[in-house]
């Protein structure tokens, strides 16, 4: 059995695993993700985002995997939406929602791929909150080095999925934050001016992650 390695469980991990899925012969599929629940993907994981934060893509734009991302939001509690401010009478397939809601979607579409995988014959094996260290190509394979005491192993293939890579915290001081994500949704932020260089996704994060602090 072929042995392939998941380095990344966000979006395109999920989509990586789902095509694998439609090969007729089982493979052996080890999945690695450093976040605490796999299938979720930073951008839209509730440890990175408030409720308020929209994601950019809306469910027209998602291929579906079981469901579209409209079918499943149609199928939740109306209680559960309305904690995210999302009224279902007023759902379609051209709205931007708060990325957290994606994010469970991704997380429910890879949870059922998992199971269907195993349902095929195919090894899965999910390690959460994993994070991969090192990477070696050797005449045998792939290893993989990561932060838990798992076994050795060399895998035939290895798909890098990690994502965003956002510039590190340490480069933040109390003042200057290069990203929404290096500090800034944390820091408490006094009433004062301030300046945010881009207007693009990342700059409306980061007047987001200011705004939330004062008023609703």
């Amino acid at each position: 059995m072929k042995k392939i390695a998941i380095v990344g469980a966000g979006p395109t991990g999920i989509y990586t695993l789902f095509s694998l899925l439609q090969q007729q012969t089982p493979l052996s599929i080890s999945i690695f993700e450093q976040a605490d629940e796999a299938g979720v993907g930073m951008p839209y994981s509730d440890e990175e985002n408030s409720k308020m934060m929209l994601a950019n893509i809306a469910s027209i734009e998602i291929p579906p995997i079981y469901c579209t991302y409209l079918e499943w939001l149609q199928k939740q509690e109306d209680s559960h939406l309305q904690r995210y401010g999302v009224k279902k009478e007023t759902l379609h397939d051209r709205q931007f929602l708060p990325r957290i809601l994606l994010g469970e979607y991704f997380r429910d579409q890879f949870l059922r791929l998992v199971d269907q995988a195993r349902q095929q014959k195919f090894a899965v094996a999910v390690y959460e909150s994993c994070q991969v260290t090192d990477l070696q190509i050797t005449n045998a394979g792939v290893m993989l080095a990561t932060n838990q005491d798992l076994p050795s192993e060399t895998f035939d293939l290895a798909v890098i999925a990690t994502g965003h890579v956002w510039p590190d915290e340490e480069e933040a001081t109390r003042t200057y934050f290069p990203s929404p994500w290096s500090g800034l949704m944390e820091a408490k932020v006094d009433a004062c001016n301030v300046g945010i260089m881009g207007t693009s996704l990342s700059g409306l994060d980061a007047a987001m992650a200011v705004a939330i602090q004062h008023g609703s």
